[in-house]
């Protein structure tokens, strides 16, 4: 009868204990998920979001069918509304209907969409027109991240479809706490926002970002070395006040 060296048989042992304990890594669409989740996003359909942003005020209608967009600002003595509902944009002057020529409809729309998605997030970032990939995982600032890259399909992205966006998750709480992107609209750049003021509002999370540019030719995937090499600097504070959320 043959016999089992003692040795053979624990390296056996320690490998198939190993292979049952390994841990399944996550895809790029679960860890969006937990992070929506975490700021609150998951268990509301309907709900209205008003905020100021520098000198204009913003207020976003969702539900899971439709949605209604608006800002609202001041040049003088005018009032001026604009209001995104689904396809239709309507922009008003003193509550008198105003026409736009396509050029000017399209970038007041986008400015106007673009505020309001960047003070959602993560609640924007899963949209079915959007491809999603998971990158090699991260430490910043000893804090270890998931790393999200996030792109639109041609098809379903608009004059928008060739940025890219990468969102900086918390492996142990799911928050996004950096995120970065690429435009190539106006001559193109790069973008690397640090969440700051971290609140909740009626089981929402909202934050405040430190704006950050460079002036290398660098893709926004990597905007998290030039972040940790101290390669950023700082443009802007992106600051919400006088936030309501109503559900």
């Amino acid at each position: 009868m043959a016999r089992i060296n003692p040795n053979s048989l624990f390296l056996l042992m320690l490998i198939i204990s190993a292979s049952s304990c390994e841990i399944k890594k996550p895809t790029a669409q679960e860890v969006l998920d937990k992070a929506i989740a975490r700021h609150g996003f998951d268990s509301v359909k309907d709900f209205q979001v008003g905020f100021d942003f520098r000198s204009d005020h913003f207020e976003a209608n969702l539900s899971d069918l439709t949605y209604e967009l608006k800002r609202v600002s001041r040049n003088n003595n005018e009032v001026i509304e604009d209001v995104i509902n689904g396809e239709t944009f309507v922009h008003k002057v003193n509550n008198e209907l105003v026409s736009l020529d396509s050029e000017k409809m399209w970038r007041t729309s986008s400015d106007t969409r673009s505020v309001i998605y960047f003070a959602l997030l993560p609640y924007g970032a899963n949209d079915g027109a959007m491809n999603k990939q998971l990158m090699p995982s991260i430490k910043i600032k000893g804090e270890p991240y998931f790393k999200v890259e996030v792109t639109y399909g041609d098809n379903g992205g608009g004059k928008d479809f060739e940025n890219v966006f990468v969102y900086w998750i918390h492996q142990k709480n799911f928050t996004v706490d950096y995120l970065a992107y690429s435009y190539f609209i106006n001559g193109g750049g790069v973008r690397f926002r640090e969440a700051i003021n971290p609140r909740e509002i009626n089981g929402i999370r909202f934050q405040d970002y430190v704006n950050y540019t460079i002036t290398k030719d660098f893709p926004a995937h990597e905007l998290d070395y030039a972040f940790q090499t101290g390669q950023l600097k700082e443009i802007s504070r992106i600051e919400l006040n006088d936030v309501v959320v109503k559900k």
